[in-house]
C-alpha cells in the first residue's frame, strides 16, 4: 500500500493537509479544496487522535479513555463503530480499502499518510532535481453536471497550451493525460508513469452560482507540494469564458516554474517560438 505524506502548514500548528484536505484542530474544521466539510464531535476527536501518531496504531482501549471520561457509561463498541464511520464517510474512505485510515484487527486504527516535522518551511527541488518536465491532468469533476466536464476539458487544454510557451519546461499534451482524471490520484504513481517531473492537478467544483477551482503543483520525485492555490469565479463567467480562469491559472503556474525551472534553460523568457515562414 502507497503511503501519502501528511504536512502541517508552517507557522499553523494544528493544520494538517493529506491528499485533497485540510484539518484545523483549532477551529474543528474539515475541508476539501477549501470546502467545509461536516465533522461530528466524535469523528473529530477520532481523527484528532489519530493525526497526533500517524503511522501507529491507536488501541481500542487508547480511543475508549481519550474519547469517553471513566465515569460516562456508552456502548463504546457502538459509539467508536459510528465515529468512525463518520471519518471515512467525510474522507470518502472505505474500510475494504483504505487510504487515509487502516483498521487494524484486534487491535485498533492508524491513521496512514507519513508526518513531516510541523515547522518545516517549504522546501524547493535540491540542485540536480530542477523540474523541467510537467504534466498538467485534467480537472476532476467535483460536480454531478456534465457540462463541468466540457468546462474541466477547455480550462486543462488552455493551461497546457499556455505552460507550454514556457522556455525550458516541456509540458504534456492533452492526449498524453486525458486518462487521468479521477479524483484522489496519487500524483507520485501518475508522474513516474509519465515520466516528468512535477504534475499540476486539481478539482473544479460548483456550488450554486461559484465555481470553487483548487490546483496545486507537485514535484514527484519528494512528493512536495510546491504550489497550491484556490480560484474563485462566477459561473456564468467561466462558462461564457473559460479561458480567463485558464489565465489566471497559468499566470500563477508559470511564475512558480519560473523559480524552478532547469537553470541553463530558463534564461530566454516566456515567448511563443517563432514559426518558419
Amino acid at each position: 500500500m502507497k503511503r501519502r505524506a501528511l504536512t502541517s502548514s508552517p507557522g499553523r500548528l494544528g493544520v494538517f493537509r493529506f491528499g485533497v484536505f485540510e484539518f484545523n484542530t483549532q477551529t474543528r474544521e474539515l475541508r476539501k479544496h477549501g470546502l467545509k466539510i461536516k465533522l461530528e464531535p466524535q469523528a473529530f476527536k477520532v481523527l484528532s487522535l489519530l493525526l497526533e501518531r500517524p503511522g501507529q496504531i491507536r488501541t481500542r482501549e487508547e480511543l475508549k479513555e481519550r474519547l469517553w471520561p471513566a465515569n460516562v457509561f456508552v456502548d463504546f463498541e457502538r459509539g467508536l463503530y459510528k465515529a468512525i464511520h463518520e471519518v471515512r464517510r467525510a474522507l470518502g474512505d472505505s474500510a475494504t480499502n483504505p487510504r487515509f485510515l487502516e483498521t487494524i484487527e484486534g487491535q485498533g486504527y492508524r491513521f496512514i499518510p507519513i508526518p513531516q516535522e510541523l515547522s518545516r518551511p517549504a522546501v524547493r527541488p535540491r540542485s540536480g532535481h530542477k523540474i523541467d518536465s510537467l504534466a498538467v491532468l485534467p480537472f476532476a469533476n467535483g460536480s454531478a453536471e456534465s457540462e463541468m466536464d466540457f468546462l474541466a476539458k477547455r480550462i486543462s487544454e488552455r493551461i497546457i497550451d499556455v505552460l507550454s510557451r514556457t522556455r525550458g519546461i516541456g509540458v504534456l499534451a492533452y492526449c498524453r493525460v486525458q486518462h487521468f482524471r479521477q479524483k484522489d490520484l496519487d500524483p507520485w504513481e501518475v508522474g513516474q508513469n509519465l515520466r516528468v517531473r512535477a504534475v499540476a492537478t486539481g478539482e473544479m467544483i460548483r456550488r450554486n452560482d461559484e465555481i470553487l477551482l483548487r490546483v496545486e503543483l507537485i514535484e514527484v520525485r519528494s512528493g512536495i507540494q510546491l504550489w497550491g492555490e484556490q480560484f474563485k469565479e462566477s459561473y456564468s463567467d467561466v462558462l461564457d469564458c473559460p479561458e480567463k480562469v485558464a489565465d489566471k491559472v497559468s499566470n500563477e503556474l508559470r511564475n512558480e516554474l519560473r523559480q524552478i525551472v532547469a537553470p541553463d534553460k530558463s534564461t530566454r523568457g516566456d515567448q511563443e517560438p517563432e514559426r518558419a515562414a
